[in-house]
């Protein structure tokens, strides 16, 4: 019976652990709905690239530019990171027993884990005005 009960806990206790992992919620910088950030990237459509290039503000979004705008003929392209903190979680103690409510660290130097997400923005072109803008990548 104590064998059964020790595998009760030990699985109860992975299961809370796998929880705590699946639940943590990613934070992101303050960013806009993705209706604003297509409401706001669609405003320059009928513009110059040069009209884009000086008034777009890409970190209103919640971007930060990995580097500066590439114009070709055709396109106006800008490759994006969008900062995301996802926070470690916090285990229940298996060998504490159900419900004990002991937390169990789990050691790192910091309480989340921080990564940049890539996009590209991309504004198609026509004699060098704006006639479509595209995102490419999941994060966008």
């Amino acid at each position: 019976m104590k064998l059964s009960q020790n595998c009760f806990s030990f699985k109860f206790g992975m299961l809370s652990i796998l929880s705590g992992f699946v639940l943590a919620s990613c934070t992101t910088t303050p960013t806009s709905s993705t209706y604003e950030r297509e409401r706001y990237l669609t405003s320059f459509i009928g513009k110059s690239s040069q009209t884009i290039q000086s008034q777009l503000n890409l970190s209103q979004l919640g971007y930060q530019n990995i580097s500066a705008g590439k114009l070709s003929p055709d396109r106006l392209t800008y490759r994006v990171a969008r900062p995301i903190s996802i926070p470690i979680p916090m285990a229940d103690n298996p060998a504490m027993g159900l419900g004990s409510g002991a937390a169990v660290p789990i050691p790192s130097s910091s309480n989340r884990y921080d990564i940049d997400l890539n996009c590209v923005i991309e504004f198609r072109l026509k004699n060098n005005i704006a006639t479509d803008v595209r995102l490419t990548g999941r994060t966008c």
